[in-house]
């Protein structure tokens, strides 16, 4: 690349340094979180920028062969991944499973059940190699062998392949809404295990940005989260200065108990001294 020292966004510099202080402060992010293809960090991203208005949140999207790379070269701070990735070194919160779906267009056999088994995608051609788990070992029982070399390891070019009845694309359920067209359907496939999405960050790197965002995935509220500083409460009043400010009790009211003060109570109260009114002129009478 070229190095131009004369001039900055259109601006000429001389040697006088007139202009120099128009050059803009490159500002690192306070966090750069990677994110799997199909996985949506906006909800997270969303709270940190509620809580954190003045610190930036860099998202990057990244296929799964860059899951690790990106936090080996420091390209990013934390990683949305899904699995598989190899976790060696690496802290792991899980989030959330997914379902192994498979794409076709519109119309086709496969869409007619809720639901696709592995032995019906047997005779299909596949566009690219598929993004879930224990694919290779199921389909090699059933003598179905992905081709050496995929049409395309694009999902988008692939599923505008799947449809035009191409083939068939088989991905996890959320990169299939990803690139959701009107001339394509999917169906979950039956057989393969769910497919897990986990936080990953390095072992060695621990700072307030990565607990605070590892406190947003994990749900915690702001006044929980470990950077923020305790809310101020009204001092409770020492036991002493409650008992001042108490009412006395009404005359017939029981201290120190709720039925005592009720209104059932004093009614109660109140009735039984009418019988035993009843009560001693019935005796009085008797007596005559």
């Amino acid at each position: 690349m070229d190095r131009q020292d004369d001039q900055v966004d259109g601006i000429e510099v001389g040697d006088d340094g007139i202009g120099a202080d128009t050059v803009p402060e490159i500002v690192p992010p306070a966090l750069t979180v990677a994110y799997a293809r199909g996985v949506n960090p906006g909800k997270w991203a969303r709270i940190w920028s509620e809580r954190r208005p003045d610190d930036e949140l860099r998202l990057i999207r990244v296929d799964l062969d860059e899951q690790r790379a990106v936090l080996a070269s420091g390209a990013a701070d934390v990683v949305l991944a899904r699995v598989p990735i190899d976790q060696d070194r690496l802290n792991t919160i899980a989030l959330f499973e997914e379902l192994p779906v498979v794409v076709f267009a519109k119309g086709a056999a496969l869409g007619a059940e809720d639901t696709v088994g592995m032995a019906a995608l047997a005779d299909e051609q596949l566009i690219m190699t598929p993004l879930v788990l224990e694919w290779a070992e199921r389909a090699a029982v059933l003598g179905f062998d992905a081709p050496a070399a995929p049409l395309t390891d694009d999902p988008e070019a692939a599923v505008e392949l799947a449809a035009s009845e191409v083939g068939i694309v088989v991905v996890p359920q959320s990169v299939a809404r990803l690139h959701q067209r009107k001339d394509v359907e999917y169906r979950p496939i039956v057989g393969l295990p769910s497919i897990p999405v986990v936080l990953v960050w390095p072992q060695d790197r621990e700072d307030e940005a990565v607990e605070e965002f590892i406190g947003i995935v994990r749900g915690r509220t702001a006044n929980s989260s470990r950077r923020s500083a305790p809310t101020e409460q009204a001092a409770a009043p020492a036991p002493q200065q409650a008992a001042r400010r108490r009412k006395a009790p009404k005359a017939g009211s029981t201290q120190g108990t709720a039925a005592g003060t009720s209104r059932g109570a004093q009614l109660a109260a109140r009735k039984a001294k009418q019988e035993e009114l009843a009560r001693e002129r019935r005796k009085k009478r008797k007596g005559r």
